[in-house]
């Protein structure tokens, strides 16, 4: 299939929210289904969130239906995503994801340590209401005010993708975008649902086994979700660049915090 192929009322940024939102809810709706018959229990490692699926669902289609799917349409009415080659070649392709990672890192901890956490925004732009969740019902991913969404979903997703477009690593590549978007809802929906499927692996006396716990873990936002200041673009799926630089990540802020209470020109043992 490839962008030719697509009927005339149906824009490519069109049918790659479609596929955004069957990977979004299908993966939603799976989470929902071990929550309620415990198939994966073992994995669960934090109780299930008070908010329901049914209260969280209405909050969650107004900010995909009325944010995400006309910003998506924008960028490609405007040229800037969604448009050029239907096929690009495979080092464009990998080459995209990679910088898609890194720059929605970026994005993502710019809007969401920067100006979301900020004592004076945190309730004027809305965040609080996301943190009314802790992070244990898959769906609650983007349970968000309006504004929160479009700074912390919308824009970590569409700026990275207007760059990378710009200089031929997407194109109009179904193939690419589709990928992108589903590889994207199942990360979001895994961090806010509860599971960790690292937990049989982390305690492997096979360091190989160890690394694999370190990359699928998600603890990182559940962290986030408990503690609010660290973990603000890190996790599953993503590159952990700027909460590494800037020393936020989950296990680097305990230690951190400690030495700042040294007293001066004190010594250690």
């Amino acid at each position: 299939m490839s962008a030719h192929d697509l009927p005339w009322w149906a824009p490519l940024s069109v049918v790659v929210w479609v596929v955004q939102m069957i990977a979004y809810h299908g993966f939603g709706l799976w989470f929902e289904y071990l929550d309620r018959t415990g198939a994966l229990a073992a994995y669960k490692v934090r109780p299930v969130d008070a908010w329901t699926y049914r209260q969280v669902l209405p909050r969650v289609l107004v900010n995909q239906v009325f944010i995400l799917l006309p910003a998506m349409a924008l960028v490609q009415w405007a040229g800037l995503a969604y448009v050029g080659p239907e096929h690009i070649g495979w080092i464009a392709f990998v080459a995209g994801l990679v910088l898609m990672a890194i720059g929605h890192d970026v994005v993502q901890y710019v809007s969401h340590c920067w100006i979301l956490h900020r004592p004076a925004l945190m309730r004027t732009l809305g965040h609080s209401v996301h943190h009314s969740t802790t992070a244990s019902r898959s769906i609650s991913a983007c349970f968000m005010s309006p504004t929160d969404f479009l700074l912390e979903i919308a824009f970590p997703y569409l700026l990275p993708l207007i760059a990378i477009t710009l200089i031929g690593c997407a194109g109009a590549d179904i193939r690419f975008h589709f990928l992108a978007v589903a590889a994207g809802a199942f990360g979001g929906l895994y961090e806010h649902s509860g599971y960790d499927f690292s937990v049989k692996l982390a305690g492997s006396d096979n360091a190989l086994a160890r690394f694999v716990a370190g990359r699928i873990s998600s603890k990182a936002h559940a962290e986030h979700h408990s503690r609010g200041n660290v973990s603000f673009s890190d996790g599953f799926g993503s590159s952990n660049i700027c909460d590494t630089v800037f020393k936020t990540r989950w296990d680097l802020v305990g230690p951190r915090e400690r030495r700042r209470a040294r007293p001066s020109g004190g010594r250690t043992a």
